[in-house]
């Protein structure tokens, strides 16, 4: 009966919190669906308009913003970008960039090897489109990011939900909101988790937001923009390099892209136990890696 009682506000704790984001990611889907409508209604050219698809992501972000003006006790989650001085922030940002376009150019090349894709050069690239893309996708992963893990997993841990469950929930919130996207299922399931993991254990051992925003903005763009593969299930529109897709197999998925692949989910497990003992190492050293 004690147990009972003792673990009812933590229980709680993860309903309101789950409930709560979702409540507040569902009504910014729902004016995102129309925000696409209109997209779609100016004709524009295809890789345009999917760039304008990643800025959709800035309506999830006003109604964070929004939220977190009218309820102070949750303004501080939100706000956790700003914990850190420009000069630390850059440099964990260009840290988080690295190890997104690493993570991602070693399972792309995994596939390249194994004859799943075929990568060659594409004409006509437009840098001016892809440099606005990547401000898009920057904005999109960062969204995400203050979602996931500056509110959801922030807030259960903050609000006394033990650390593993917090990881776990927030993980899982993290994969549910992309429960929608084309060829979702085991797998990308399994995948997304575990990448949502690696952005908790960044944010948390090395207390900064821009760190896990730079390293999803560089996972997102480097398939999606820089290769011409599918982002989460969602088919590229355009990309510098042209691929082409030949199968799937334990390298790749033809529904969902990379992201479905067993080795992304050993690429990205690998990060979480890199992160988790460097993180501990330097805890255990009193370095201040905050």
């Amino acid at each position: 009966m004690e147990n009972e009682k003792k673990f009812e506000p933590v229980i709680k704790t993860i309903f309101v919190v789950f409930f709560l984001t979702y409540g507040l990611h569902y009504f910014g889907y729902f004016l995102r669906v129309r925000y696409f409508n209109f997209i779609g209604a100016l004709s524009l050219p295809e890789g345009v308009s999917h760039v304008f698809g990643y800025l959709g992501h800035l309506i999830f972000l006003l109604i964070y913003i929004i939220y977190a003006c009218a309820v102070k006790s949750d303004r501080k989650y939100f706000l956790s970008v700003f914990r850190e001085s420009a000069g630390k922030s850059i440099k964990k940002a260009l840290l988080g960039a690295l190890i997104g376009f690493g993570a991602m150019g070693i399972c792309i090349l995994a596939a390249a090897a194994h004859g799943d894709i075929t990568i060659c050069s594409a004409a006509g690239t437009d840098y001016l489109l892809f440099i606005f893309a990547f401000i898009a996708v920057f904005l999109q992963a960062s969204t995400e990011e203050v979602e996931s893990r500056g509110f959801v997993f922030a807030k259960m841990f903050g609000e006394g939900v033990p650390f593993k469950w917090a990881v776990v929930f927030g993980s899982l919130f993290f994969a549910y909101i992309h429960a929608t996207n084309p060829g979702f299922g085991f797998l990308p399931l399994l995948s997304i988790f575990v990448i949502g993991v690696q952005y908790i254990l960044i944010y948390h051992y090395f207390g900064n937001l821009w760190f896990s925003c730079a390293s999803h903005a560089m996972w997102n763009f480097t398939q999606d923009f820089i290769f011409g593969l599918p982002d989460s299930g969602k088919p590229a529109a355009v990309s510098i390099l042209n691929t082409t897709v030949s199968g799937s197999s334990f390298f790749y998925d033809q529904k969902f892209g990379i992201e479905g692949s067993v080795m992304a989910i050993l690429v990205n497990a690998s990060i979480c136990v890199a992160v988790a003992v460097i993180g501990k190492y330097m805890k255990s050293r009193k370095v201040d890696v905050r």
